[in-house]
């Protein structure tokens, strides 16, 4: 059984992969001959930025709940306060929601 600094650690862990991935992918965007892309290609970077934008909040809200609930002494249970947004384009359910 986690503590509930554990749990904590695990949502601040949780937020901080998320955001080391949007930098690392910033890096990469910047890097990219955007006019060698088609107009879906950009457009689906566009919308997965945004998908982003949406998890880091989420995870971000998240670590704020947990420092709350665990600062007033209440028991966390890591699956309900980790974040793991699924799924993504680079998860196989994916290609079943474009159908």
């Amino acid at each position: 059984m986690l503590t509930t600094q554990q749990v904590v650690d695990q949502v601040r862990s949780d937020a901080a992969r998320i955001e080391r991935f949007v930098q690392r992918r910033e890096t990469f965007l910047d890097a990219l001959d955007w006019t060698m892309l088609t107009c879906e290609q950009v457009h689906e970077a566009a919308m997965l930025d945004f998908m982003l934008e949406d998890d880091l909040a989420e995870a971000l809200q998240r670590v704020s709940m947990a420092e709350s609930l665990a600062a007033m002494g209440l028991p966390l249970v890591p699956t309900f306060i980790r974040y793991n947004p699924f799924p993504r384009p680079w998860h196989a359910e994916w290609l079943a929601l474009m159908n």
